[in-house]
């Protein structure tokens, strides 16, 4: 996703990158975990390598589109940049009321919803953070708005938030702001188009201002990434997209240049995906869905679907869903499951068995009854289908109060088959607010050998600290022997947590023995890791 997670605003601010933050807590669950029987695969018997091959690096970062002047935004002053949970771009709405609320068009990842279970949605909670508007390279003060609610935020099936701005639209209108509206209908393939974003990745800071540059919808796709699944993503050629470019319009323009209306909005991006470094469809490594399975291509940026989202607003400018918005609120979820596994009902590498926890609308019942089916992953309607769930399965439901609660956990037997497949999930007969929980089956050997690096501390002591790069090092278990002694046996290795392994000078020479596990649990060979005497 191209987004960057923020902690305060300015741009003197240092900031983590969203993404970086998952991964972190992927590293955690890996690091932190220990696998119950039968655990994940041990390494093969044999030899063990002597020399490790590193994980490999990304791919490189496309090339920014130009800065825009103030002079240059011109009609685009609707576009701006975000810190509302993430660095972000968005776009004000025309609603056409001016009397009414201004809000503000962008992904769901940029408003919390990484953060969330990927089939929920959230509705009218309290919001923070500020808009940057105006925000070119040339104007040193940049009008700031405030967010208030946060009317709407998903990303399942599509990733998209509206958040409702303390200023209604006619005061920002009065301050030069063009507010912009949403296409009714969707656009045709080969439409040109108009991105204005705020990159911010590998971006000095005092450069974080928006960019202009041209573009194409080529064709429309459905996506999976991580746990998510999303429908009629449009393909893109655009330039520059980077963490921060999440959320930016792709406007089409009159004959005079001006914006016409938001046809979709950036939410991820293959550029800076190595195809070598496998983890196909994981985070930030996009996939494109077809029947012959989902591919990864190079170099494309995506933008969801957005048309009709202006059907969303009422007489009086406010946000409304039911009657003609496209909008959905799911009746079922799972607070937590899905994931990459290796078949049956085998553990992943942090020790949970493939399950998923299913929960139920609040607003829909106390429980209700689910029926439930696995199947092959091969478009995104598949679980909205009432042909899916044909002799399915029926249990009891709960609703529960947070995300962290349990719900129904449903244990999942996965096929052995190596594939993308999907639990779908609907309570009594929504179909429209059906759940579908992703899950991946990997038999595949992680591509990398395990590393690690040495430091020295002083005094003839070090620390030697494991390489890691989910999924396909997504966990690593290691063990030292005093000088070129032999590694033993697997069994007694030990999870790394985090902390780095500290050896006194006492200690060497040593051998480092260590061995890795991708996201499913597949193993390495074990690796030896010399050390000498400092």
């Amino acid at each position: 996703m191209a987004t960057r997670q923020n902690h305060g605003h300015g741009r003197g601010v240092t900031r983590t990158i969203a993404a970086g933050a998952t991964l972190a807590v992927v590293f955690a669950l890996a690091a932190c975990t220990g696998a119950p029987p039968p655990g994940p695969s041990s390494p093969p018997s044999g030899p063990t390598t002597e020399t490790p091959d590193l994980p490999g690096v990304g791919a490189p970062l496309p090339d920014l589109a130009p800065a825009l002047s103030l002079a240059e935004l011109g009609a685009f002053t609707g576009v701006a940049r975000l810190e509302m949970g993430s660095n972000c771009t968005g776009t004000v709405v025309d609603t056409g009321v001016d009397d009414g609320p201004a809000y503000i068009l962008t992904n769901g990842h940029c408003t919390g919803d990484v953060g969330r279970p990927p089939q929920s949605a959230t509705v009218g909670e309290d919001w923070f953070g500020q808009g940057f508007l105006l925000d070119t390279h040339d104007n040193p003060a940049p009008y700031p708005v405030d967010a208030e609610v946060l009317e709407y935020s998903t990303m399942r099936g599509r990733d998209v938030s509206l958040v409702r701005l303390t200023e209604t639209l006619g005061e920002l209108k009065t301050l030069g702001i063009a507010p912009i509206p949403i296409v009714d209908e969707e656009p045709a393939p080969g439409t040109k188009v108009r991105n204005i974003a705020a990159p911010v990745q590998d971006i000095a800071q005092e450069k974080w201002v928006l960019r202009g540059g041209d573009c194409t919808l080529t064709h429309q796709t459905d996506l999976i990434e991580f746990s998510w699944l999303w429908r009629d993503a449009w393909a893109t050629d655009c330039p520059g997209v980077r963490q921060g470019s999440s959320g930016s319009p792709l406007l089409t323009v009159g004959a005079d240049g001006a914006p016409e209306a938001i046809a979709a909005i950036v939410n991820t991006t293959t550029w800076a995906a190595d195809p070598a470094n496998g983890g196909h469809c994981f985070l930030n490594r996009p996939c494109e869905l077809s029947p012959d399975g989902p591919t990864m291509v190079e170099k494309t940026s995506y933008a969801v679907s957005v048309a009709g989202i202006g059907r969303c607003f009422d007489a009086k400018g406010s946000f409304a869903l039911g009657g003609d918005c496209p909008l959905e609120v799911p009746s079922v979820w799972a607070n937590n499951g899905g994931g990459i596994f290796r078949g049956g009902d085998l553990p992943d590498a942090t020790g949970i068995p493939p399950r998923a926890n299913l929960v139920v609308n609040p607003a829909v019942a106390d429980s209700a009854p689910v029926r439930t089916v696995l199947v092959e992953l091969t478009d995104s309607g598949v679980c909205g289908d009432p042909a899916t769930y044909s002799d399915a399965p029926t249990v009891t439901v709960p609703a529960v109060g947070h995300d962290w609660d349990d719900g129904y956990v449903l244990p999942v037997k996965l096929p052995e088959d190596e594939g993308h497949y999907a639990l779908c999930a609907v309570a009594n007969d929504d179909y429209a607010g059906a759940a579908s929980v992703l899950f991946e089956v990997d038999r595949t050997p992680p591509l990398f050998q395990p590393g690690g690096s040495v430091e020295d501390l002083g005094d003839g002591n070090v620390s030697v600290s494991p390489f890691l790069n989910p999924p396909e090092l997504s966990t690593v278990r290691f063990t030292w022997v005093p000088g070129d002694a032999e590694c033993p046996a697997t069994e007694t290795f030990q999870d790394f947590f985090i902390v780095p392994l500290t050896l006194m000078a006492e200690d060497l020479p040593a051998t480092y023995c260590i061995y890795g596990l991708d996201q499913a649990g597949n193993a390495t060979d074990v690796v030896r890791i010399p050390i000498a005497s400092r």
